[in-house]
């Protein structure tokens, strides 16, 4: 193996390892000149950087503040959260007409995003010494709202910031006690911009809380140069809207994976003996213990959790079971790998079990060789460096970027019990003769039905992050997906699926146009939980059905190749379906549905929608 020597007065080659370096500090520190340093390296060396991107998004900044230092950051704190940011600036102050005039920059680019900037200075808190302060806050969801939607009209997603209460109000540490202060009057607008937008939020007002208000802004910067947000605060506000931007996209990491020895408790249990370490009363030992109520709280928001351990197998397991103290039971753990190998290859295992790309981890272990080993080996994996002091290793993971959680649904929440039903559908599949058997054995049951507004959140996420078995991967936003299942020319359905071990929940996701006497797949994707059960027949003969209700002859599927879904590249000629000419850069193949019963499957019983449903 040959390396790079520097020569004495030549910098040294900017390489994949320093990229990978980078990123990680990006992910864990929010020191300004180490990011002004990674916006250097990302414009000098961008193909050093494209590992650790998993989506190109672009941006477009419209502030009634100076945006350009915010707009600088951005793109380093896209890689931060594993998002290539191209990021453009609209005129300042220029809201309204950005978003209003079809004619306008933004509305003929149509960015994926437009990001939203104000100050708490737009909610014109000065006029509480004459107005209601229901009347200031009225106003002011109205006018921000009234945005919201107008860029949605666009077919603009929206990203906005939330509004930070003034350093210094009149009434003191009373404020919020009297709704006429300035204070709470941000908190209303705040309060009924969560519960009332769509939009992806940026909360400033808990990023303020957590720098301190009077640091967050300096009015020297604001009265010379209408920077609103100190510069001291500004990669911790970047990194927070990246990591709202990928959460959305549904690209938040779906498995923590952590060590046992010194990660989950105190000492090394093959030296000391089970009950040697643990989660005593003492600081060390509560420390410990708030680490793994943590990764509880995650557990339940639907992120499964799994170990990675050099440890004797048999003593690991007993070990979860029997440490004393544990907040973690061996049921909360999706899989648990313990032997000798390196931990780079033990994830590779857990992403074959758990059926997730290596891209959907986050691995946290106490010992620098091991993460560095791991972040050399597979830069998909976000290794999170975990402080010498267990005091904070809950602040290492509660801050990290890549564990942002988007909008949570209920297959989020039943995420973990799926999980568990694929480790016992696991050892079923140990004791079952044949791969037909199994099948049988699970005892499936699907249920199929059209899209709705209870189902867009879910079939949302699932057109955002499903890679491995996705024939086209097109990307539609919730508002996009509602508009198709209104379209009377295209068939819209959802995919639920549980056995007697699990329920999974909406799985599957089928968009077809009617085009003619043709039903052409615009979308077929499931989720990795349910591959290799053959719920794509289920899922196809279904839109067949409701394709042949509207009048059409032949069902077109199409695949379209990426990186990630070589897995389903030979899935229509498997089914039964015949080539035909490409068209639009995709593999083209057709069935005609007169032959739709030769998708059947007999392993998943249901799947009948009431016919009035299936039709709309």
């Amino acid at each position: 193996m040959t390396s790079t020597v520097a020569q004495p007065g030549v910098a040294a080659p900017f390489g994949p390892h320093d990229a990978a370096e980078l990123v990680a500090a990006l992910r864990s520190t929010v020191d300004l000149g180490t990011w002004r340093r990674a916006v250097a390296e990302l414009a000098r060396h961008p193909g050093a950087f494209a590992p650790h991107l998993r989506r190109t998004l672009k941006i477009r900044v419209l502030a009634t503040s100076t945006g350009d230092l915010l707009a600088e950051l951005l793109p380093a704190a896209g890689l931060a959260a594993g998002l290539g940011l191209e990021v453009t600036q609209a005129p300042y102050g220029q809201l309204e007409q950005e978003l209003l005039d079809p004619r306008s920059a933004t509305c003929r680019e149509r960015p994926d995003y437009v990001l939203l900037v104000p100050t708490t200075d737009d909610l014109a808190l000065g006029e509480l010494a004459g107005r209601a302060p229901d009347d200031v806050a009225g106003d002011a969801v109205r006018r921000w709202t009234r945005l919201h939607e107008a860029a949605r009209g666009a077919g603009i997603g929206v990203c906005q910031f939330l509004f930070t209460p003034p350093a210094a109000d009149p009434f003191g540490s009373a404020a919020l006690r009297f709704p006429e202060s300035p204070s709470a009057v941000v908190a209303r607008v705040n309060a009924e911009l969560r519960a009332g937008s769509d939009a992806v939020l940026v909360d400033c007002e808990r990023l303020a809380a957590e720098h301190g208000l009077r640091d967050w802004r300096d009015d020297r910067f604001w009265f010379a140069a209408r920077q609103a947000v100190s510069l001291a605060a500004l990669p911790a506000v970047a990194r927070a809207t990246a990591a709202a931007l990928a959460a959305d996209q549904g690209l938040s990491r779906r498995c923590v994976v952590v060590d046992l020895d010194n990660t989950l408790w105190d000492g090394v249990v093959g030296e000391e003996g089970i009950d040697g370490v643990g989660l005593t009363a003492s600081p060390r030992g509560e420390a410990f213990a708030a680490f793994q109520e943590h990764l509880l709280t995650l557990h339940r928001r639907g992120v499964a959790l799994a170990v990675a351990t050099k440890n004797d197998a048999d003593l690991a397991r007993r070990a979860i079971a029997g440490v004393p103290g544990m907040r973690l039971r061996p049921e909360h753990l999706a899989a648990v790998v313990a032997d000798w190998r390196p931990k780079s290859e033990q994830l590779r295992e857990l992403a074959s079990r758990l059926s997730l790309g290596l891209d959907s981890f986050a691995f946290a272990d106490d010992n620098p060789a091991e993460r560095l080993e791991v972040r050399r080996a597979l830069p998909q994996v976000d290794v999170i460096d975990l402080p010498a002091n267990p005091s904070d290793y809950v602040a290492a993971l509660a801050g990290r970027p890549t564990l942002e959680p988007g909008r949570l649904t209920a297959a989020d929440r039943q995420r973990n019990a799926s999980y568990a039903g694929l480790r016992a559908a696991a050892e079923l599949r140990e004791r079952t003769g044949s791969l037909e058997d199994f099948l049988d054995d699970l005892a499936m049951e699907g249920v199929v039905r059209p899209v709705d507004d209870a189902l867009l959140p879910r079939v949302a996420q699932l057109l955002g992050k499903t890679n491995q078995f996705n024939l086209t991967t097109r990307r539609r936003s919730e508002q996009e997906v509602a508009a198709l299942a209104a379209d009377p020319r295209w068939i819209c359905l959802a995919l639920a699926l549980r056995d007697r071990l699990a329920d999974h929940g909406v799985v599957g996701v089928a968009f077809a146009e009617l085009q003619g006497e043709e039903a052409v797949v615009d979308t077929l994707l499931l989720s990795c939980r349910v591959i290799g059960r053959t719920a794509e027949r289920l899922l196809l003969g279904q839109l067949g059905r409701a394709a042949a209700a509207r009048g059409c002859t032949t069902l077109v599927g199409c695949y379209r190749a990426t990186d990630r879904n070589a897995l389903v590249a030979d899935l229509y000629p498997q089914l039964g379906f015949a080539p035909r000419e490409a068209a639009a850069g995709e593999q083209r193949y057709s069935l005609p549905l007169a032959a739709l019963d030769d998708l059947a499957t007999r392993h998943i019983a249901g799947g009948e929608s009431d016919e009035r449903t299936v039709q709309r």
